[in-house]
Parts: C-alpha cells; structure tokens; sequence
C-alpha cells in the first residue's frame, strides 16, 4: 500500500522544477501530449495516427486547434 503524503509534500512537489523544461517565451512547462489524427489505409477506409507533439501557452491555441 503507499504511504500517504501531506497536502505540504504534495504542494513542494508540484512546485519543484526539477526534470521539468520551461519555454522561454512564456515562461511555463513545456507538456507532451498525444495525438490522434487520422489517415486513409490501403482498403480507402480511415485509420487512427498516432503523434506526439510538445507543447505550452505560446502554441497551445494552434496545436488544439488543428493548425499544426
């Protein structure tokens, strides 16, 4: 069973900024998503395509959107 930790525990986590990148631009985490566009197969039906894409607040308007 795992050990319960403490709202504090949970908050400096949250906080810390080890292993995670920051943008420059914007100044917040950059996060990975997935994900899931479509593509015609061999039999002319469509088919799922699987990506993964990083992003943050300066293109996440255009990744959510379809733009990219």
């Amino acid at each position: 069973m795992a050990k319960g930790r403490s709202f504090a525990a949970k908050l400096a986590h949250e906080l810390s900024t080890e292993g995670k990148v920051i943008c420059p631009k914007c100044n917040t985490e950059i996060k990975r998503i997935k994900l899931v566009r479509k593509r015609l197969s061999k039999g002319n039906t469509w088919m799922p395509r699987y990506e993964f894409a990083n992003i943050c607040k300066c293109n996440e308007a255009d990744v959510m959107s379809g733009k990219v």
